[in-house]
């Protein structure tokens, strides 16, 4: 089956609907701890710290805009069909009363609140070399506004299957960027070997040169329904698409050991030596 980039519609019924503004979307769009995604399938994704609190899409059945929340952000049980996730187009711009004052706020709000209260990995974790790789690349994304075009972006055809993390685009060139922490098992083997991510990022190389010219017109098309629907957006539209993925290392370790600093310096030897395009970063 050959691979397609062209389910993506800007007319689509959903971004027709968004771009009325329905107070929870304005609510989502309006908060800076959270970004937005817009997929392949004319479905947009609601993210927090690189979980997807909100999916929402069109429902041609009903002729509205549904949006599914895992039933935790809703401080609901489980589904008893055991669906995690909750359809609550009906009760997600409906105002409830707040515990400590004699006020009303949007559930869309109480969503929110939530997650950044009990869910946060930043209130959670204070040691970085615990941080996940989600929770780096959400914090990420929020930084870099600037520049970022897309996250999470997956296709498969009969050569490869692939899922790069991050999609930026700087004066207009389209950039891929693959995000791994350092202490990542698949970075670095025991011998001098090529290890996992040497493949992986030669996977990507091949993938994006057979399919440039579609994933330009591609990113053209998803940068426009983002400045259609008020989203953050780079500077520029994209103009062309960066041969070469680039690997984006976090370092976590907070402690220097003698056997750190040589994983360190065997993995940087390795990439030189491989020719892949790489940087390390130490903190968010």
């Amino acid at each position: 089956m050959n691979i397609t980039f062209n389910k993506l519609k800007g007319d689509s019924k959903i971004f027709e609907e968004l771009k009325k503004n329905p107070s929870w979307w304005t609510r989502f769009k309006n908060d800076k701890s959270l970004y937005i995604e817009i997929r392949k399938d004319n479905q947009v994704n609601v993210y927090f710290e690189g979980g997807s609190i909100a999916r929402i899409h069109y429902c041609s059945k009903h002729k509205k805009l549904q949006v599914f929340t895992h039933h935790k952000y809703l401080n609901l049980p489980t589904p008893s069909k055991g669906n995690a996730y909750i359809e609550c187009s009906d009760i997600i711009d409906k105002p409830v009363k707040t515990v400590k004052k004699d006020e009303e706020i949007l559930v869309c709000d109480t969503i929110i609140e939530r997650i950044r209260t009990i869910y946060s990995q930043k209130h959670s974790i204070n040691n970085k070399e615990k941080w996940s790789e989600k929770f780096i690349q959400g914090s990420l994304i929020v930084q870099s506004s600037a520049f970022h075009l897309d996250s999470e972006f997956a296709y498969n055809d009969e050569i490869s299957q692939n899922r790069i993390d991050l999609v930026r685009c700087d004066e207009g060139v389209v950039t891929f960027v693959e995000l791994k922490r350092m202490s990542d098992g698949r970075m670095l083997h025991k011998t001098d070997e090529s290890p996992e991510i040497v493949e992986q990022m030669l996977r990507y190389r091949n993938f994006i040169m057979r399919y440039s010219n579609e994933l330009l017109a591609y990113y053209q098309k998803l940068y426009d329904i983002k400045v259609d629907l008020q989203l953050p957006v780079p500077k520029s539209r994209p103009t062309s698409i960066n041969p070469e993925p680039h690997l984006l290392i976090f370092d976590t370790w907070e402690k220097n050991t003698p056997g750190r600093d040589t994983h360190r310096h065997r993995l940087q030897e390795i990439l030189q030596r491989e020719k892949n395009e790489y940087s390390i970063k130490t903190d968010l």
